[in-house]
């Protein structure tokens, strides 16, 4: 790390040059060696002398070797740009974070799902991508009688993959408690989507990470081999109000992260009960007919304002944080109110998320041929 400018002890560009020299580096221009040697130049200061940079470091087609640093997101940025991920570009909940990165390199998982049903228009739901060939989603973004043909997967702006199967949770039924007066129940509302080609990794397209998989268990430092789903549910769903997110679309390519928490502890009741106050269920007496142990609870003024989802942001996940790595533990499923058009939302508008831990096992079902390691 230098400004560039030498004071005392003259310039490093000549010892560099010896450098190169012991190398063998530049002798001959059928190998020219350049691969047993990497310079890179920090440039730090207010005053940096670039020539100099430019002078000291390698110079490689398709690589960066100068970096001009005015801070710390500078400084991540150029160990993103330094080091060669093309081994590590598959690992599940990675992401770019410096000033810099684009949304879909802040969100690499997200897609927009979209439904083009014959003379009825198009509906739109998110979803995430949770493997090369799978987009986890939520099931009642699609009709029984949905065909994979009329589905496309968008996994950036205007880069569309197509379909070959719709898989709902086989225990999701919209229309199941009718006969207790519930019009709308959610229990299971999860689906995946299969494409017919791999989404191959890159900085803007990689997978989220599952609950009670090997590649979580070593995003979460636990030993494969001996770590168990308990343990994932411990860390990540702690029995507290949690810090999460969801990502909403705002436009072909801006992703917007939506803060949320999850009301895991003594909030949780109180977010639940207010599902009742949704329009459908008015007549609902019991809770536990419109609310099962599969829901996760965001929402309410209490001890956050949380924003909702909005009508569109249906299938997205869930995320939270850990380590710097992105965990997916939920699905967006229904909200107490439509509150995206009305300049304020009130205390009581929750939303509803499919808890990920309590449908594993059907995932696990759906996944086996996808290398993900459940874990027993």
């Amino acid at each position: 790390m230098t400004d560039g400018r030498v004071n005392m002890g003259g310039s490093p560009v000549p010892v560099i040059h010896q450098i190169r020299e012991l190398l063998s580096i530049g002798r001959d221009p059928r190998n020219d060696r350049e691969d047993f040697l990497d310079v890179y130049a920090f440039g730090v200061g207010s005053l940096v002398h670039v020539e100099t940079l430019n002078a000291l470091a390698s110079h490689k087609d398709g690589e960066q070797h100068v970096f001009l640093l005015r801070g710390l997101p500078d400084l991540q940025e150029a160990f993103h740009r330094m080091i060669d991920e093309s081994e590590t570009m598959g690992l599940c909940g990675l992401t770019y974070e410096f000033k810099s990165a684009s949304d879909r390199e802040r969100n690499p998982w997200h897609v927009t799902i979209i439904v083009t049903r014959p003379e009825k228009g198009q509906e739109r739901c998110q979803g995430s991508l949770v493997s090369p060939y799978f987009v986890l989603t939520a099931a009642h973004c699609f009709h029984v009688d949905d065909q994979a043909p009329w589905v496309t997967v968008e996994v950036g702006p205007r880069v569309q993959r197509k379909v070959d199967g719709l898989f709902l949770h086989p225990q999701y039924n919209l229309g199941g408690r009718r006969d207790r007066g519930v019009p709308e129940f959610y229990d299971y509302d999860v689906a995946l989507v299969r494409l017919q080609t791999a989404v191959p990794p890159s900085p803007t397209t990689r997978p989220l990470c599952l609950p009670c998989t090997e590649g979580a268990s070593r995003a979460l430092r636990l030993p494969p081999d001996q770590s168990t789903c308990d343990e994932h549910r411990r860390l990540l769903l702690p029995e507290k109000n949690l810090d999460a997110f969801f990502v909403s679309p705002r436009g072909p390519s801006e992703l917007q992260r939506r803060p949320v928490h999850l009301k895991l502890g003594e909030q949780r009741g109180p977010c639940e009960a207010d599902a009742l106050r949704a329009p459908p269920y008015a007549k609902v007496v019991a809770l536990e007919d419109v609310v099962t142990p599969r829901f996760l609870c965001s929402g309410g003024t209490e001890p956050y304002v949380d924003p909702n989802a909005c009508r569109g942001d249906s299938g997205g996940p869930i995320v939270v944080t850990w380590g710097k790595r992105y965990f997916q533990v939920g699905v967006i499923s229904w909200g107490v109110l439509d509150v995206c058009r009305q300049p304020r939302a009130p205390a009581f508008a929750r939303d509803f998320h499919i808890n990920v831990f309590e449908v594993l096992p059907w995932l696990r079902g759906q996944l086996q041929d996808e290398d993900l390691g459940f874990l027993p």
